[in-house]
């Protein structure tokens, strides 16, 4: 194998794994709103090879290649109804402040769903209760 074929190859795996799905995530829903990520995609490679002849006079060629990705969360698109917005993430911390903060939000949502089945509740039984008197 040449120094150029493994440069092809090498270069060939990074275009399969760094693609726009890669860059803009999977849309997931949640709460009434679409989530996308948003992440950065850095990566590098290095090959080399040489040809060369031993005492002998035999020849022989060595070659090798290597590459390396990162793939970092920079951001979130969420969007709503009403809206679309981009949640940018400056740091490791502020990761951290949105995943810590995922379980106030679910239990947010579940006390609003909780608050409009009573309500809903309550108007079902004041209606019966009209209707009841109706009847006479």
């Amino acid at each position: 194998m040449s120094v150029e074929n493994i440069i092809k190859e090498v270069t060939g795996e990074l275009e399969r794994l760094v693609t726009t799905k890669t860059v803009i995530g999977e849309p997931v829903e949640a709460a009434g709103k679409t989530i996308i990520p948003v992440t950065k995609v850095s990566f590098g490679f290095g090959s080399g090879g040489g040809e060369g002849k031993g005492d002998k006079g035999e020849t022989g060629f060595g070659g090798g290649g290597g590459a390396g990705a990162k793939i970092e969360p920079i951001a979130f698109i969420v969007v709503s109804e009403d809206e679309a917005r981009l949640l940018t993430i400056s740091g490791k911390t502020d990761l951290g402040k949105i995943i810590e903060s995922v379980p106030d939000v679910i239990d947010k949502i579940r006390s609003v769903k909780s608050k409009m089945g009573k309500k809903k509740e309550k108007s079902e039984v004041s209606e019966e209760a009209e209707h009841e008197g109706d009847d006479e």
